[in-house]
Protein backbone atom coordinates (compact mmCIF):
# COMPACT_ATOMS: atom_id res chain seq x y z
CA UNK A 1 0.00 0.00 0.00
CA UNK A 2 1.30 3.46 -1.04
CA UNK A 3 1.12 7.09 0.84
CA UNK A 4 -2.29 8.19 0.11
CA UNK A 5 -4.15 4.34 -0.04
CA UNK A 6 -3.01 3.93 -3.44
CA UNK A 7 -1.59 0.22 -4.27
CA UNK A 8 1.91 -0.65 -5.83
CA UNK A 9 2.75 -3.68 -7.80
CA UNK A 10 6.00 -5.50 -6.04
CA UNK A 11 8.29 -6.87 -9.16
CA UNK A 12 10.55 -8.36 -7.60
CA UNK A 13 13.65 -6.97 -9.90
CA UNK A 14 11.55 -8.02 -12.88
CA UNK A 15 11.13 -4.51 -13.94
CA UNK A 16 11.73 -2.95 -17.89
CA UNK A 17 11.58 0.81 -19.05
CA UNK A 18 9.48 2.36 -21.95
CA UNK A 19 11.10 4.89 -23.90
CA UNK A 20 9.47 7.97 -25.08
CA UNK A 21 8.77 6.05 -28.58
CA UNK A 22 8.07 2.75 -26.80
CA UNK A 23 5.06 4.79 -24.58
CA UNK A 24 3.87 6.49 -27.65
CA UNK A 25 3.00 3.41 -29.02
CA UNK A 26 1.71 1.34 -26.21
CA UNK A 27 -0.86 4.95 -25.69
CA UNK A 28 -1.73 4.26 -29.48
CA UNK A 29 -2.55 0.14 -28.76
CA UNK A 30 -4.62 1.15 -26.05
CA UNK A 31 -6.73 3.95 -28.09
CA UNK A 32 -6.99 0.85 -31.12
CA UNK A 33 -8.40 -1.48 -28.34
CA UNK A 34 -10.79 1.25 -27.24
CA UNK A 35 -11.74 2.11 -30.32
CA UNK A 36 -11.64 -1.24 -32.09
CA UNK A 37 -9.32 0.18 -34.93
CA UNK A 38 -7.35 -2.57 -36.52
CA UNK A 39 -5.48 -0.40 -38.79
CA UNK A 40 -4.06 1.88 -35.88
CA UNK A 41 -3.24 -1.03 -34.29
CA UNK A 42 -1.08 -2.35 -36.42
CA UNK A 43 0.56 1.18 -37.27
CA UNK A 44 1.20 1.68 -33.63
CA UNK A 45 3.05 -2.02 -33.38
CA UNK A 46 4.96 -1.48 -35.95
CA UNK A 47 6.40 1.53 -34.91
CA UNK A 48 8.57 -0.08 -32.50
CA UNK A 49 8.26 -3.69 -34.06
CA UNK A 50 11.49 -5.66 -35.21
CA UNK A 51 9.94 -7.65 -38.89
CA UNK A 52 11.99 -10.69 -39.12
CA UNK A 53 10.25 -11.17 -42.58
CA UNK A 54 8.21 -10.02 -45.20
CA UNK A 55 4.60 -10.02 -44.90
CA UNK A 56 1.42 -8.61 -46.18
CA UNK A 57 0.10 -5.22 -44.29
CA UNK A 58 -3.39 -6.19 -45.35
CA UNK A 59 -3.80 -9.99 -43.95
CA UNK A 60 -2.05 -8.73 -41.01
CA UNK A 61 -4.86 -5.78 -40.61
CA UNK A 62 -7.34 -8.62 -41.26
CA UNK A 63 -6.03 -10.96 -38.83
CA UNK A 64 -5.93 -8.17 -35.73
CA UNK A 65 -9.67 -7.35 -37.37
CA UNK A 66 -10.60 -11.04 -36.52
CA UNK A 67 -8.43 -10.96 -33.19
CA UNK A 68 -10.72 -7.75 -31.58
CA UNK A 69 -13.39 -9.34 -32.72
CA UNK A 70 -12.77 -12.58 -30.55
CA UNK A 71 -11.51 -10.57 -27.79
CA UNK A 72 -13.68 -7.63 -27.86
CA UNK A 73 -16.80 -8.68 -29.22
CA UNK A 74 -20.46 -7.84 -27.25
CA UNK A 75 -20.32 -11.66 -26.30
CA UNK A 76 -16.59 -11.38 -25.27
CA UNK A 77 -15.30 -11.31 -21.93
CA UNK A 78 -12.02 -9.40 -22.29
CA UNK A 79 -9.06 -9.95 -20.35
CA UNK A 80 -5.29 -9.09 -20.09
CA UNK A 81 -4.67 -12.84 -21.08
CA UNK A 82 -5.24 -11.41 -24.44
CA UNK A 83 -2.57 -9.80 -24.98
CA UNK A 84 -0.37 -13.08 -25.06
CA UNK A 85 -2.49 -14.23 -28.09
CA UNK A 86 -1.63 -10.94 -29.54
CA UNK A 87 2.04 -11.97 -28.81
CA UNK A 88 1.72 -14.79 -30.33
CA UNK A 89 -0.32 -13.51 -33.72
CA UNK A 90 2.44 -11.18 -34.04
CA UNK A 91 5.03 -13.78 -33.94
CA UNK A 92 3.17 -15.86 -36.62
CA UNK A 93 4.03 -13.00 -38.79
CA UNK A 94 7.86 -12.52 -38.16
CA UNK A 95 7.05 -9.32 -35.86
CA UNK A 96 9.08 -9.57 -32.58
CA UNK A 97 8.08 -6.69 -30.18
CA UNK A 98 10.82 -4.82 -27.89
CA UNK A 99 11.14 -7.45 -24.28
CA UNK A 100 9.59 -4.22 -22.30
CA UNK A 101 6.33 -5.22 -24.08
CA UNK A 102 6.21 -8.52 -22.92
CA UNK A 103 7.14 -7.67 -19.29
CA UNK A 104 3.97 -5.02 -19.67
CA UNK A 105 1.72 -7.35 -20.64
CA UNK A 106 2.87 -10.30 -17.77
CA UNK A 107 3.04 -6.96 -15.34
CA UNK A 108 -0.52 -6.72 -16.32
CA UNK A 109 -2.02 -9.98 -16.57
CA UNK A 110 -0.21 -10.36 -12.94
CA UNK A 111 -2.44 -6.97 -11.58
CA UNK A 112 -5.46 -7.89 -12.98
CA UNK A 113 -5.66 -11.41 -11.33
CA UNK A 114 -4.72 -9.42 -8.08
CA UNK A 115 -7.00 -7.00 -8.86
CA UNK A 116 -10.04 -9.60 -9.12
CA UNK A 117 -9.19 -11.43 -5.89
CA UNK A 118 -9.61 -7.59 -4.20
CA UNK A 119 -12.23 -6.47 -6.16
CA UNK A 120 -14.53 -9.54 -7.79
CA UNK A 121 -15.83 -8.84 -11.33
CA UNK A 122 -13.49 -5.72 -11.83
CA UNK A 123 -11.75 -5.84 -15.21
CA UNK A 124 -8.57 -4.12 -15.96
CA UNK A 125 -9.34 -4.21 -19.82
CA UNK A 126 -12.19 -1.80 -19.25
CA UNK A 127 -10.26 0.91 -16.59
CA UNK A 128 -7.29 0.83 -19.73
CA UNK A 129 -10.08 1.08 -22.59
CA UNK A 130 -11.42 4.09 -20.24
CA UNK A 131 -7.91 5.57 -19.92
CA UNK A 132 -7.56 5.22 -23.30
CA UNK A 133 -10.64 7.57 -23.94
CA UNK A 134 -8.72 10.35 -21.61
CA UNK A 135 -5.86 10.10 -24.11
CA UNK A 136 -7.82 10.30 -27.00
CA UNK A 137 -9.87 13.46 -25.44
CA UNK A 138 -6.88 15.00 -24.29
CA UNK A 139 -4.76 14.32 -27.58
CA UNK A 140 -8.16 16.87 -29.02
CA UNK A 141 -7.67 19.43 -26.31
CA UNK A 142 -6.74 22.67 -28.03
CA UNK A 143 -3.32 23.04 -25.81
CA UNK A 144 -2.52 19.27 -26.92
CA UNK A 145 -2.84 20.68 -30.63
CA UNK A 146 -1.66 23.85 -30.64
CA UNK A 147 1.54 21.97 -28.66
CA UNK A 148 1.59 19.01 -31.54
CA UNK A 149 1.71 21.96 -34.69
CA UNK A 150 4.89 23.70 -32.64
CA UNK A 151 6.55 20.48 -32.22
CA UNK A 152 6.16 19.56 -36.26
CA UNK A 153 6.53 22.56 -37.14
CA UNK A 154 10.06 22.97 -35.17
CA UNK A 155 10.81 19.24 -36.64
CA UNK A 156 9.45 20.87 -40.77
CA UNK A 157 12.00 24.02 -39.65
CA UNK A 158 15.04 21.79 -38.89
CA UNK A 159 14.64 19.74 -41.91
CA UNK A 160 14.59 22.38 -44.07
CA UNK A 161 17.91 24.15 -42.53
CA UNK A 162 19.31 21.10 -43.42
CA UNK A 163 18.10 20.28 -46.79
CA UNK A 164 20.68 22.48 -48.71
CA UNK A 165 23.22 20.40 -46.97
CA UNK A 166 21.75 17.45 -48.16
CA UNK A 167 21.32 18.50 -51.83
CA UNK A 168 24.68 19.69 -51.90
CA UNK A 169 26.10 17.11 -50.78
CA UNK A 170 24.11 14.92 -53.35
CA UNK A 171 25.49 17.22 -56.11
CA UNK A 172 29.00 16.26 -54.99
CA UNK A 173 28.53 12.74 -55.39
CA UNK A 174 26.81 13.05 -58.77
CA UNK A 175 29.85 15.39 -59.63
CA UNK A 176 32.10 13.00 -58.89
CA UNK A 177 30.32 9.71 -59.99
CA UNK A 178 29.75 8.23 -56.63
CA UNK A 179 25.95 8.04 -56.15
CA UNK A 180 25.02 4.48 -56.83
CA UNK A 181 21.45 2.92 -56.97
CA UNK A 182 20.64 -0.63 -56.52
CA UNK A 183 17.47 -2.23 -57.62
CA UNK A 184 16.30 -5.55 -56.83
CA UNK A 185 14.93 -6.98 -59.86
CA UNK A 186 11.75 -9.73 -59.20
CA UNK A 187 11.81 -9.11 -55.41
CA UNK A 188 8.60 -10.46 -55.27
CA UNK A 189 8.36 -14.60 -55.49
CA UNK A 190 5.03 -14.64 -57.36
CA UNK A 191 6.67 -12.40 -60.11
CA UNK A 192 10.17 -14.72 -60.12
CA UNK A 193 8.05 -17.61 -61.05
CA UNK A 194 6.00 -16.15 -63.96
CA UNK A 195 9.14 -14.71 -65.59
CA UNK A 196 10.49 -17.96 -64.89
CA UNK A 197 7.25 -19.60 -66.30
CA UNK A 198 7.52 -17.34 -69.53
CA UNK A 199 11.48 -18.41 -70.19
CA UNK A 200 10.55 -22.09 -69.80
CA UNK A 201 8.07 -21.73 -72.44
CA UNK A 202 9.94 -19.84 -74.54
CA UNK A 203 13.04 -22.13 -74.31
CA UNK A 204 10.85 -24.87 -75.09
CA UNK A 205 9.12 -23.56 -77.89
CA UNK A 206 12.68 -22.73 -79.32
CA UNK A 207 13.87 -26.05 -79.04
CA UNK A 208 10.99 -27.39 -80.54
CA UNK A 209 11.20 -25.07 -83.50
CA UNK A 210 14.73 -25.93 -83.99
CA UNK A 211 13.81 -29.51 -83.58
CA UNK A 212 11.38 -29.53 -86.27
CA UNK A 213 13.44 -27.39 -88.90
CA UNK A 214 16.78 -30.47 -88.90
CA UNK A 215 14.15 -33.28 -88.87
CA UNK A 216 12.76 -31.66 -92.04
CA UNK A 217 16.13 -31.28 -93.82
CA UNK A 218 17.07 -34.72 -92.75
CA UNK A 219 13.96 -35.95 -94.01
CA UNK A 220 15.10 -33.97 -97.41
CA UNK A 221 18.49 -35.59 -97.37
CA UNK A 222 18.76 -38.08 -100.27
CA UNK A 223 20.65 -41.47 -99.28
CA UNK A 224 22.27 -41.83 -96.51
CA UNK A 225 23.33 -45.40 -94.67
CA UNK A 226 19.91 -47.62 -94.85
CA UNK A 227 18.16 -48.99 -91.12
CA UNK A 228 15.28 -50.79 -91.83
CA UNK A 229 13.79 -51.90 -95.65
CA UNK A 230 13.25 -48.18 -97.84
CA UNK A 231 14.13 -45.97 -94.75
CA UNK A 232 17.14 -44.55 -94.30
CA UNK A 233 18.74 -43.60 -90.72
CA UNK A 234 18.40 -39.96 -92.23
CA UNK A 235 14.76 -40.23 -93.00
CA UNK A 236 14.72 -42.17 -89.33
CA UNK A 237 16.01 -39.00 -87.25
CA UNK A 238 13.87 -37.14 -89.45
CA UNK A 239 11.02 -38.55 -88.47
CA UNK A 240 11.81 -39.26 -84.75
CA UNK A 241 13.05 -35.48 -84.67
CA UNK A 242 9.04 -34.23 -85.88
CA UNK A 243 7.63 -36.18 -82.91
CA UNK A 244 10.02 -34.31 -80.17
CA UNK A 245 9.49 -31.62 -82.02
CA UNK A 246 5.55 -31.72 -81.51
CA UNK A 247 5.37 -32.87 -77.93
CA UNK A 248 7.44 -30.07 -77.45
CA UNK A 249 5.21 -27.48 -79.29
CA UNK A 250 2.18 -29.21 -77.93
CA UNK A 251 3.36 -29.06 -73.95
CA UNK A 252 3.92 -25.46 -75.09
CA UNK A 253 0.52 -24.94 -75.95
CA UNK A 254 -1.54 -26.81 -73.33
CA UNK A 255 0.33 -24.85 -71.13
CA UNK A 256 -0.38 -21.64 -72.42
CA UNK A 257 -4.35 -22.62 -73.02
CA UNK A 258 -4.27 -23.74 -69.16
CA UNK A 259 -2.56 -20.98 -67.56
CA UNK A 260 -2.73 -18.45 -70.11
CA UNK A 261 0.36 -16.49 -71.29
CA UNK A 262 1.86 -15.55 -67.73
Amino acid sequence: MLQGGRLGLIDFEATGRLDALQQASMREMLVAVQQRDAGLLRQAVLEVATLRRRFDDEQLERALARFMAKHLGASAAPSAAMFNDLLQLFFTFGITLPPEFSTFFRALVTLEGTLTMLSPGYLVIEAAEQLATEWAKASLAPGSVEELVRRELASLALLLRRTPRHLERIATMIERGDLRARVSLLADEQDARAVARLVNRAVLALLGGVVGVLSVMLLGTQGGPPFTGDTSLFQFFGYFGLFCATVLILRVLVAVLRDGVS
